[in-house]
């Protein structure tokens, strides 16, 4: 396939949109790459044959260019070009009907998710997340972004009983698991998972976090995770940028079936 036929294949630019068009040819790249238009090593149309294509201005294409590398997403040599230079990870979240982490472990107990620790510590919880925890209305609050290899693929907020804060040390590691963690530390071993999943849009504060704009379509998924004890342990949100994670459901069940109790569990009311 020629660049010229490659572009073909694009999306159009949408030239009544508010979005700035450095960030829809970004898109547009971006979306060639993650259909195969282009695979990883391709070499990318020259910044020329692009703002022909697009027709933009230089500034644009650099702009669109000089994003896609930062997110590692491209890589650019001096004389030669732009190429894909994706990194080779998961790219499924599956919720399986048995408890399982966000994103499969890789080695060992390691997630194959990297993480970035954005807020952690004892806090003040949700008055719905406190009321079931009891107590003084505190409890361990971790905030977090969770990338595909270089690629920010998802925002996640846990809210948890005060004696979780130790496994932070734990949490050093960027591929280390929350649920992992909270096994080897406090013997503490997740038996099943409720989960309600929703469309939604980014706010200002989630775009920027994930990486798109203002409003774009993302998929939210709440959780309630139990212990051994069948006691509710562990309230998450995670919002998913689903052009970097596809969220998949595996509704196997074992021979003797899954009773109504182990499949249902409920998310409290805010």
């Amino acid at each position: 396939m020629t660049n010229a036929d490659a572009l073909e294949t694009l999306p159009a630019l949408d030239r009544s949109s508010e979005s700035p068009m450095w960030f829809q040819v970004l898109r547009s790249i971006e979306s060639g790459i993650s259909t195969g238009v282009w695979s990883h090593g391709s070499k990318l149309p020259s910044e020329h044959e692009l703002r022909e294509h697009y027709r933009v201005s230089r500034t644009t294409i650099r702009e669109a260019l000089a994003r896609l590398e930062k997110s590692g997403i491209i890589s650019r040599q001096q004389g030669r070009g732009a190429f894909v230079d994706t990194t080779q990870a998961p790219s499924s979240w599956t919720l399986e009907s048995a408890p399982s982490l966000l994103g499969q472990l890789a080695d060992g107990d390691r997630s194959a998710l990297t993480s970035t620790v954005l807020r952690s510590g004892v806090d003040v919880l949700p008055p719905w997340a406190a009321a079931v925890f009891k107590g003084d209305g505190h409890g361990f609050v971790l905030e977090r972004t969770r990338a595909v290899g270089t690629l920010t693929a998802v925002h996640v907020v846990n809210y948890m009983p005060k004696r979780f804060a130790a496994v932070l040390p734990s949490l050093r590691d960027p591929r280390a698991s929350l649920y992992v963690a909270a096994e080897q530390v406090l013997g503490t071993r997740i038996t099943r998972m409720h989960r309600t999943i929703e469309a939604h849009s980014a706010d200002r504060a989630l775009a920027r976090l994930l990486e798109i704009e203002e409003g774009h379509p993302i998929v939210v998924v709440e959780a309630v995770a139990y212990d051994q004890n069948d006691e509710p342990i562990d309230f998450s949100r995670a919002s998913v940028r689903t052009d970097r994670m596809r969220v998949t459901v595996d509704s196997g069940h074992n021979a003797a079936g899954l009773d109504a109790k182990s499949t249902s569990g409920t998310y409290p009311a805010r």
